[in-house]
């Protein structure tokens, strides 16, 4: 059995290799150097102890020592011998073997561990290795568990004097670098195809746009230059630049520069091949911690093609398909366009002429062939800045910029007639003529819809005229306009709260109380302030919206009268008016009857004001809804009497329980005796009947003495009080006794 200093020097020897075999590894770096000189010396340290048989401790020390270096390193070290089988592995190689211990791959082949183009040059770099060289490869070969790992294995040879009798091996794991590397290398692969196959220039460049970093192959095909070109001369794109695009470019650069935030761009090139381009960039600011744009990163295309169509349906949408003109669409731009520009411009509208009984004698076919005609001989005549578009069937309308010279369009307007009038037309047996009506902005408006309108009025005022001429817009269409922008507002009006009611009082003539009051509806419009009664009721009456309004007005006129009545007015009462489409609704008499119960005020003290024109436009259905309406309770009164139909007829068929003379009487009653005969009889008559009369329209104090003498019931006017809004009426609380009231 060997004594304790042999043990000793078998492992060192043993340590001593592996040591110095570390040593040849880790000589290629400064910081392993130092490591190398430790190992070294502990080498010569153990070796002294060993030959001069010092103590079994520093024995332990050393091995210990060099135990330690060889497991700090992080590879997989393998001493191999001169048939390529491990004489030992380390620890840690053990480990990224993943095997059980370093026994269990003692004496295994490792030139048996590779195989294909791996095993070749495995064994090319062991044999020289053992012909003396340092050598190194990579490859990949399966550890003892089976899985395959990738190595970069370092061989040096460990000499016996003038042979190698051992080789070291140092494997690195590269496996996971090797894996990223083949990831990230078919990323770049995937992307440099994806870059050329779409046809994108993708780039990143300084934030002043001179220099480029990184540009695709994509870029060759949009600008026609390779990305060396770009790389090389970082402007080189900017020379293509259509000259009349850089303006607008410039400054989307200056925005992106400013805001530091996304821009896009579309412009025109010229490649270097002559063809010209459209481009669309998008450029994106990549800022730093400081909010500074360090660089730029975006994408260029060629939007030729989606540019060209875009043309094509744009020419599509705005040209009419039958004459090749501008369309109304076209039009409607046109005119939105001039009105921002605040200059001069004119409008007109040319009908053709009786042109519905061309169409049915010539048939389709040949109308439309001479509308075809007409859209070039109206073009030839006009000017040729004028814009010419086809309404549709046979209007036509022209907008001739930067004039509002009435006598210029007058001859333009003459020429137009002229040519439509002489047009070489040999099938069409009748001479064409038109009607043409002008309007000029900003004298007839200032917007598309009231200048469209004003032209409108103004051709048919050409036609009323006897056709074959023009007229400008005036006003008349100016009314027509306003009368037809307040029935557009009509709905929205009654929604909003927009009416309100004014109340006039009602006196008695001699102690000038007040007797009872009339509710006259007022529109508060939000940009025409209050409008007058007189404007909108026709307009009401013409749209049909005064049933609307009218139960509006019969239910706040109630509302209000009840407020009153609690403060103590129990004898007042209130006059609406109803007009004959009111009248004429055969549910006039349920929604009075619901407005009075749901304000809970008597019948009696309601009065329903109708014209005689209303009573006499149905009187059978009138009567009948009259009727109805005094079963209820309700007091009738013949408003505006004596400027009808002049019949005393109605007054014993619709029983009224009062009449309002008109205040065209009451104006005339001071200076005209014959006035004044007539109000005196309309009195006498009434009284004679049972009828109150009330007088409308007092003015003057000699009226209202007058109508005293006459024996008049109430008096209404301005002398006595105006239209005022429900607080601002007053003396309500000495209100003259009605006989028809008191039971209530």
């Amino acid at each position: 059995m060997p004594s304790a200093g042999s043990l000793a020097w078998i492992t060192l020897a043993t340590l001593g290799t592996w040591a110095l075999a570390y040593l040849s590894l880790a000589s290629q770096t400064q910081a392993t150097k130092l490591c190398d000189s430790a190992v070294a010396g502990a080498l010569v340290l153990a070796i002294g102890v060993l030959r001069e048989r010092r103590l079994t401790s520093r024995v332990d020390a050393a091995t210990a020592l060099a135990e330690a270096l060889l497991d700090a390193n992080r590879e997989c070290l393998k001493l191999l011998d001169v048939d390529g089988r491990m004489l030992h592995i380390s620890e840690y190689g053990a480990e990224l073997m993943q095997a059980d211990s370093p026994a269990q791959l003692a004496g295994a082949d490792w030139l048996g561990f590779w195989s294909g183009q791996d095993a070749i040059a495995a064994r090319e770099a062991f044999g020289s290795a053992l012909e003396g060289d340092r050598t190194a490869f990579t490859g990949t070969c399966p550890t003892a568990a089976g899985v395959h790992k990738t190595w970069h294995s370092r061989l040096i040879p460990i000499r016996d004097g003038n042979r190698v009798s051992t080789v070291l091996c140092a494997s690195l794991d590269t496996t996971k670098q090797t894996e990223l590397a083949a990831a990230l290398g078919a990323k770049k692969t995937l992307m440099s195809e994806m870059e050329a196959q779409v046809g994108l220039c993708f780039y990143s460049c300084s934030a002043d746009f001179s220099t480029f970093h990184h540009v695709s192959l994509g870029c060759a095909t949009v600008f026609g230059v390779g990305a060396r070109s770009f790389l090389e001369a970082g402007k080189t794109w900017l020379e293509q630049v259509l000259p009349e695009d850089m303006p607008e470019l410039r400054a989307a650069m200056r925005r992106l520069s400013d805001s530091k935030v996304s821009e896009k761009a579309r412009y025109r090139i010229r490649r270097p091949d002559g063809a010209v381009r459209w481009i669309q960039s998008t450029a994106s600011p990549v800022l730093d911690d400081a909010g500074n744009i360090v660089r730029i990163v975006g994408i260029s295309e060629d939007v030729t093609a989606e540019h060209d169509r875009l043309v094509e349906l744009d020419r599509l949408a705005f040209t009419d398909s039958l004459t090749g003109l501008a369309n109304r669409a076209a039009l409607m731009r046109s005119i939105e366009d001039q009105c921002k520009r605040n200059a001069p411009f004119a409008l007109m509208f040319i009908d053709l002429d009786r042109f519905k009984v061309l169409n049915d004698t010539l048939g389709h076919t040949a109308a439309d062939r001479l509308l075809r005609s007409l859209s070039d001989v109206l073009k030839a005549a006009l000017p040729t800045q004028a814009v010419v578009a086809r309404l549709g069937g046979d209007e036509f309308a022209v907008l001739i910029d930067g004039t509002r010279d009435k006598d210029r369009l007058s001859r333009i307007a003459r020429k137009a007639l002229r040519a439509l009038a002489r047009g070489e037309r040999a099938w069409v047996a009748s001479t064409i003529t038109a009607s043409i009506g002008i309007s000029i902005f900003p004298d007839n408006g200032v917007d598309r819809e009231t200048l469209l309108a004003s032209a409108d009025i103004a051709m048919y005022a050409a036609k009323k005229a006897g056709r074959n001429g023009f007229r400008f817009a005036g006003k008349d269409a100016a009314e027509r306009i306003d009368d037809f922008e307040l029935e557009r507002d009509l709905p929205a009006a009654l929604a909003n709260g927009q009416f309100e009611l004014h109340y006039q009082a009602i006196h008695e003539p001699r102690t000038l109380e007040v007797h009872s009051v009339e509710a006259l509806i007022r529109w508060s419009h939000p940009k025409r302030g209050l409008i007058a009664p007189g404007v909108f009721i026709p307009i009401l009456e013409e749209s049909g919206f005064i049933t609307q309004v009218g139960a509006w007005v019969l239910d706040a006129a109630l509302r209000q009268l009840a407020h009153w009545r609690q403060a103590g007015a129990r004898t007042l009462g209130v006059s609406v008016n109803v007009s004959a489409r009111q009248l004429r609704d055969t549910g006039i008499v349920d929604l009075v009857d619901k407005a009075l119960r749901r304000h809970a005020v008597p019948p009696s003290t309601l009065q329903l004001e109708l014209t005689e024109s209303a009573l006499m436009e149905d009187p059978a259905l009138a009567q009948s809804a009259v009727r109805a309406l005094r079963t209820l309770g309700v007091r009738i009164a013949i408003d505006d009497f004596g400027t009808g139909y002049s019949s005393l007829r109605y007054l014993s068929d619709f029983s009224p329980d009062s009449v309002k003379i008109d205040r065209s009487f009451v104006a005339r009653i001071e200076h005209d005796k014959a006035t004044r005969s007539i109000v005196s009889g309309i009195i006498q008559m009434s009284h004679n009947l049972g009828l109150r009369v009330t007088a409308e329209g007092i003015e003057e104090p000699a009226q209202l003495e007058l109508l005293k003498q006459a024996d008049c019931d109430f008096v209404q006017g301005f002398l006595l009080s105006r239209p005022v809004p429900p607080d601002d009426v007053h003396g309500l609380r000495t209100i003259a006794p009605d006989a028809t009231l008191q039971s209530q």
